[in-house]
C-alpha cells in the first residue's frame, strides 16, 4: 500500500489528515484510528508528503500535486461567478415563463443559500430549462412569421 492509497483509506473511514508544522495531525473515529495507526506509522514520511501534496492541490491550482477530480480547485471568485450565472438563468427563465414574484424569489433564495454541492447541478438544470424555453419561443416566432394574415 502506498501513501496515496493509505490517504484514500483514511478518508473513506471518515478520518481527516492534516499537517501541524512538520507533524501529521489526524482526527476521526477511534476505531478507524486504531486500525490505521500502524500503517500510518510505517509510511509516516511518505504520508506526510502525500498530505502536503493533497493540501497544496486544494489551495494552489498551479501546484504539481496529484490531480483529485472530486476536489478540483475552485476559489471564491469561481463560486461567485457560478452563483451569478445561476441567478441570471433563473431570472431569465422566470421572465420567459411568467413566474409569480413569490415563486421566483423562493427559487432564487433556495439557489443562492443552498449548499455548494447543489451549485453545479442547479446551474445545469436551469441552463437546460432555459435552452428548452428559448427553443420553444424561437419555434413559436417562426410559426407566427410564416402564418398568413389577412388584414383589410
Amino acid at each position: 500500500m502506498n501513501a496515496m492509497d493509505l490517504w484514500h483509506e483514511c478518508r473513506r473511514q471518515s478520518m481527516r489528515l492534516s499537517l501541524n508544522g512538520d507533524r501529521l495531525h489526524y482526527e476521526g473515529p477511534e476505531k478507524a484510528i486504531e486500525r490505521k495507526l500502524p500503517a500510518m506509522r510505517a509510511h509516516r514520511d511518505d504520508l506526510l508528503e502525500c498530505v502536503k501534496a493533497v493540501s497544496g492541490t486544494l489551495t494552489d491550482p498551479d501546484s504539481r500535486a496529484p490531480y483529485l477530480p472530486w476536489g478540483q480547485y475552485l476559489g471564491a471568485g469561481g463560486v461567485q461567478r457560478f452563483r451569478a450565472n445561476l441567478v441570471g438563468c433563473i431570472e431569465r427563465l422566470a421572465d420567459m415563463e411568467g413566474w409569480p414574484d413569490e415563486h421566483r424569489d423562493d427559487v432564487l433564495a433556495r439557489a443562492i443559500r443552498g449548499p455548494l454541492a447543489d451549485l453545479l447541478p442547479n446551474l445545469r438544470h436551469f441552463n437546460e430549462r432555459l435552452t428548452e424555453v428559448t427553443a420553444e419561443e424561437a419555434a413559436r416566432e417562426k410559426i407566427r412569421m410564416r402564418s398568413w394574415r389577412f388584414d383589410r
